[in-house]
């Protein structure tokens, strides 16, 4: 009887619908038990804008092989954490996140990819904020991205590559960071974080 009463209180709690936000959406609670205690994070996604550009909407995520952070229909829907001038991509509270990442050995338009590892610490976003890079000694404050496809795409939607967008006279066929990217396709862009 102990068994079937404590299976009858898992159900009722499995099967309650979340509480409707006042845009409609839902919001499901957080267990408070963890690193994200008696808090309720908005899962969201980070997407290009503005509405003018052919990846407008596209979402944040990344190409899985080479760890390169992407564009695509199917991004993350994430917890974000914007600790410590980073941003990590936190799933459900969980302890590994993946922190994105500017490449430190390019010099003109400078490839984002995501590690376990924070190595980026100069981001400055937030939920309904555009991601800046605050300035350092290799490049000043932006808040512009480029997004590329590559060279023969063998897929039919393939994903937009993102590279931080630094002051440079380098034309874009002649950037080293590019090689391997149809440059007739890249378009500048910002990442917004969701509200």
């Amino acid at each position: 009887m102990y068994a079937f009463s404590v299976l009858a209180s898992l159900l009722a709690a499995v099967s309650a619908s979340p509480a409707p936000m006042p845009d409609g959406t839902a919001t499901i609670p957080i267990s408070t038990i963890g690193p994200c205690a008696d808090v309720y994070k908005p899962h969201r996604h980070i997407i290009a804008t503005p509405a003018s550009t052919v990846v407008a909407g596209l979402q944040l995520t990344y190409d899985s092989p080479t760890g390169r952070a992407t564009l695509t229909n199917n991004g993350f829907y994430s917890l974000w954490d914007f600790s410590n001038g980073g941003v990590g991509q936190q799933p459900d509270c969980a302890k590994t996140k993946l922190w994105l990442n500017i490449d430190p050995v390019h010099t003109e338009y400078r490839p984002l990819y995501w590690n376990k590892t924070q190595i980026t610490t100069n981001w400055s976003t937030g939920y309904g904020y555009d991601l800046v890079a605050k300035e350092t000694k290799q490049y000043n404050t932006t808040d512009t991205f480029i997004a590329c496809l590559p060279l023969n795409a063998e897929v039919k939607y393939p994903p937009w590559y993102l590279f931080l967008l630094t002051p440079t006279n380098v034309p874009l066929d002649s950037a080293p960071s590019l090689k391997g990217f149809d440059t007739k396709s890249c378009v500048k862009t910002r990442l917004t974080v969701e509200i």
